[in-house]
């Protein structure tokens, strides 16, 4: 799908842009991050138009992140129901550092991105708290990523690898930690 995708990417440009983010937003396997930094890479050539692209990309992720949301709170209420105990603590956890964990999965942890978007709107975080965490998050994603491919365009693979392992490093050492709490808290006595 990858090679695919960003073959089509200079062809039919921002609709291509679109589904790629879209898909990424909501979890499936879509080379989102490496698709804006060969984005910025055809900003840089010429190729785009820095502000289209720019605008597209931001919209797409703030758009396809509230999809997410929204799909968590229509199933909520099943999860709720299903007395999920994971549910309580996802729901403390957002209600505690809410904020800080919309806006860190979007650019820093981003692997996690799209299962905080469901578990926020499943736990019914109130969207008014989700939105601008979601937005600045989303801002800082799309502005570095488009960034360090106009500056290093013709290092977007060494870029897109480096930064995939330390995404991944970082999402894989968040998700061991929380499965050490949960595990740990379910085993006290």
């Amino acid at each position: 799908m990858t090679e695919t995708a960003l073959q089509w990417l200079p062809v039919y440009g921002l609709p291509v842009l679109v589904l790629i983010i879209g898909l990424g937003c909501l979890g499936a396997p879509a080379p989102a991050s490496l698709t804006l930094l060969i984005s910025g890479s055809l900003i840089a050539s010429g190729d785009f138009e820095a502000a289209p692209v720019y605008l597209t990309s931001l919209l797409a992720a703030i758009v396809f992140d509230h999809l997410g949301y929204s799909l968590g709170r229509w199933g909520g209420p099943y999860l709720q129901r299903r007395r999920i105990p994971l549910m309580d603590r996802a729901r403390y956890t957002l209600e505690e550092r809410g904020g800080a964990a919309v806006f860190l999965t979007r650019w820093l942890l981003a692997p996690l991105g799209p299962g905080v978007n469901y578990v926020a709107g499943a736990v019914a975080m109130p969207m008014r708290q989700f939105t601008p965490y979601d937005i600045a998050g989303e801002i800082v994603w799309v502005t570095a990523y488009l960034g360090l491919g106009y500056v290093f365009g013709t290092y977007v693979s060494l870029i897109a690898e480096t930064l995939g392992n330390a995404t991944g490093f970082l999402a894989f050492g968040v998700l061991a930690w929380l499965l050490w709490r949960f595990i740990r808290h379910d085993t006290r006595p």
